[in-house]
């Protein structure tokens, strides 16, 4: 009867097969029946009288896929739609990298890594992640070797709860289901030569 927001994906199945309805700037959709809608262009009046005129761009994509849209994956397809790697030539060059590298990375496919940033004070890494499938358990973060403890933060990164499990360049982290969570790797302080 009304439509309802959502981001960047909205499903439509029975749990054997359905199709997902991927975007990347649209947030309408609605369904009726075995129709599934999403709104490109608003004609409200308020509260900005010249909303959606002019000229528009935006993609969408669908996604048809076997089982629920947990199984299919479509949270991640949904991200991917979204935050296309962009790849860019430069010339040969020296480096400490190796030819592959990854800065940090989650083993489970049913959470989803959305940021990481060097903490506020400078002397740790902030990563955030969700789960997104409705599975609790242990989550195992890859993370920049070198780390020295890893605790669970809030939004203003201050410690919550006790330390986590920290093996070589992997953090152990508990979660419930759907819930995001944000964790705190700390290094030893870089020697100066």
């Amino acid at each position: 009867m009304f439509e309802v927001p959502a981001l960047r994906w909205a499903d439509l199945g029975d749990g054997q097969h359905g199709m997902s309805l991927i975007n990347e700037s649209k947030y309408g959709y609605d369904a009726v029946g075995n129709e599934l809608r999403l709104s490109l262009l608003r004609g409200a009046t308020w509260p900005d009288p010249e909303a959606d005129q002019g000229h528009q761009h935006f993609s969408y994509a669908l996604y048809p896929h076997a089982g629920d849209w947990k199984q299919a994956l479509t949270v991640r397809h949904g991200y991917n739609f979204n935050f296309r790697m962009k790849a860019m030539q430069v010339e040969s060059h020296t480096g400490d990298l190796p030819e592959r590298h990854s800065f940090a990375g989650i083993q489970n496919i049913n959470v989803v890594l959305t940021a990481m940033k060097r903490s506020e004070d400078g002397k740790g890494l902030v990563i955030r992640f969700f789960e997104s499938a409705g599975k609790g358990g242990d989550v195992t973060l890859s993370v920049p070797s070198g780390a020295t403890s890893a605790t669970v933060v809030n939004l203003m990164e201050k410690p919550e709860g006790s330390a986590l499990t920290v093996t070589g360049d992997k953090v152990t982290v508990p979660v419930t289901p759907y819930q995001i969570q944000t964790v705190r790797v700390d290094y030893a302080p870089a020697t100066e030569h």
